[in-house]
C-alpha cells in the first residue's frame, strides 16, 4: 500500500480527534453523567427534572455521541462503571465512552504514523499497543497526586471547620465558609457534598458519595468521628481539632518514611530504566544490529522460536525488568 495513504489516513484521524476535543472543551460534560449523579436525589422530583433539563440544554457535539453503548458492548458494563470510578478521582473531564474513543484513536495514530516512518508492522503494532495500556500508570499516578494533595489540605480545611463550630455556625455553615477559603481539590470536594445536601441527600450518604471520589483513610477517619459525634453526641469542634492533629501527624510519619525510602525507590528507577535508554541509545547508532530484536527471522528450514527467538527474549527482558520495579516498589511502600 502506498505510504502516503497512511499519512493523509493519520492526519484525517488526528484532525478527527482535535476536531472532537474542540467542541468538548467548549462545552465541557459533567464527569459523571447528570442522570446517574441525580439517582440519589429522588426526595425531590422537581429539582431533578430542572436539572436534567438543563443537563439537556448543555449537551456538546462529543457528547451526543453514546460512545459508552458502543465500546459497552466490547469492554462490559463492570469495566466501564470502574473505569468512570477512576476518572472521577483523578478528576478528568471525560466520560468513560469518550475516554476509550480518545484511547482508541490515539492508539491508531500512533501505529500508522510508525509504520510510515520505519516501515515495520511489528514495531507499529507494538508501540499501538503501548499506547493503548499507557493511561493505565498515568491515571494511577495522577490519582495517586490528587489524593495526596487532598490529605494535605484536610488538616487546614478542619482547622477552619474548628474555629466556625466554636464561632457559633453549624458544621455545614463552617464547611461553606471553608471550602470558599481552601483550594481545590478539597474546595471542590466540599463545594459539591455541600450541593448534595441542599438537594435533600444526607450529610452520611454525601460524606460516603466523596469518600468514593477521594478514597482516603484520612476523610474516611473525618466521616467516621463526624458520624459518631452525630449519634452519640460531643463537642464536634474538640473532636474536629483532634483528628487535625492526629493527621498532622499521620503527614509527618509518612514523610519521614519518604526520606528513608527514597534511595530505594531511585535505585529501582534508574536499574529498570537503565536497559531502555541504552537500548535507545544502540538503536539511534546502529539500527540494523538492534532491529534483530524485534524483526522474525527470515527462513523456511526455521523452526517458529527460532523466528520469533528476537522478540521472545525482548518480551522476556520488558517482563522482567517491569516485575523487578514492582517487587522494589512494593518493599519501599510503607503504609501507615
Amino acid at each position: 500500500m502506498d505510504p502516503m495513504l497512511y499519512l493523509v489516513c493519520a492526519c484525517f484521524l488526528a484532525g478527527a480527534i482535535l476536531v472532537g476535543f474542540h467542541f468538548h472543551q467548549g462545552k465541557a460534560a459533567p464527569q459523571m453523567d447528570l442522570r446517574e449523579k441525580l439517582k440519589n436525589l429522588a426526595k425531590d422530583p422537581e429539582a431533578m427534572a430542572r436539572e436534567i433539563e438543563l443537563g439537556s440544554e448543555r449537551k456538546s457535539v462529543m457528547s451526543s455521541i453514546d460512545f459508552r453503548a458502543i465500546f459497552a458492548r466490547f469492554t462490559g458494563q463492570t469495566y466501564m462503571e470502574n473505569l468512570e470510578k477512576e476518572l472521577t478521582q483523578c478528576d478528568i473531564p471525560l466520560k468513560p465512552g469518550e475516554f476509550l474513543a480518545v484511547r482508541f484513536g490515539g492508539s491508531v495514530l500512533v501505529f500508522f504514523v510508525v509504520l510510515l516512518v520505519f516501515q515495520n508492522v511489528y514495531l507499529a503494532a507494538g508501540l499501538g499497543a503501548l499506547c493503548l495500556v499507557l493511561h493505565i500508570p498515568i491515571l494511577a499516578l495522577k490519582r495517586s497526586m490528587r489524593i495526596d494533595n487532598f490529605v494535605l489540605q484536610l488538616a487546614e480545611f478542619l482547622v477552619l471547620i474548628t474555629n466556625s463550630l466554636r464561632s457559633g455556625q453549624t458544621f455545614l455553615q463552617g464547611v461553606d465558609i471553608a471550602s470558599k477559603e481552601s483550594p481545590n481539590p478539597i474546595g471542590m470536594e466540599f463545594r459539591l457534598l455541600l450541593k448534595e445536601t441542599n438537594l435533600g441527600v444526607p450529610v452520611e450518604a454525601a460524606f460516603n458519595n466523596m469518600l468514593q471520589r477521594v478514597p482516603s483513610e484520612d476523610l474516611k477517619i473525618v466521616m467516621s468521628a463526624f458520624s459518631i459525634q452525630r449519634n452519640v453526641g460531643g463537642n464536634l469542634a474538640d473532636i474536629m481539632d483532634q483528628v487535625a492533629a492526629m493527621i498532622r501527624q499521620r503527614i509527618a510519619i509518612q514523610g519521614q518514611i519518604k526520606v528513608l525510602t527514597t534511595q530505594g525507590k531511585l535505585s529501582g528507577a534508574i536499574v529498570g530504566l537503565l536497559p531502555f535508554g541504552l537500548g535507545a541509545v544502540i538503536a539511534f547508532i546502529n539500527y540494523d544490529y538492534m532491529s534483530k530484536l524485534w524483526t522474525p527471522r527470515v527462513g523456511e528450514n526455521l523452526a517458529l522460536t527460532d523466528r520469533y527467538l528476537g522478540p521472545i527474549l525482548l518480551a522476556i527482558g520488558v517482563f522482567m525488568e517491569l516485575l523487578g520495579c514492582f517487587v522494589i516498589y512494593k518493599i519501599c511502600d510503607i503504609e501507615v
